[in-house]
């Protein structure tokens, strides 16, 4: 059954043209895949900005009270 149903597939792929079959692969596999990378890429990016300006800040604020309490 399982060589059968292998052999159907080579069948299927050999019988459509290679162009249509890309652009299945295209439309169904890839498309999806990229868009899911460009979110999860793009909040990772907004995370880490939003990370780095609380470092900096909470850098800064230390720094002050340092100064103001720390004096030597």
């Amino acid at each position: 059954m399982k060589t059968e149903l292998l052999n159907e597939f080579f069948l299927l792929q050999q019988s459509r043209s290679n162009a249509k079959y890309l652009d299945i692969l295209e439309e169904r596999i890839y498309s999806p895949i990229q868009k899911a990378n460009n979110k999860v890429t793009s909040w990772m990016t907004k995370r880490g900005t939003m990370l780095m300006k609380l470092e900096k800040n909470a850098q800064l604020r230390m720094n002050k009270i340092r100064k103001k309490f720390l004096k030597y």
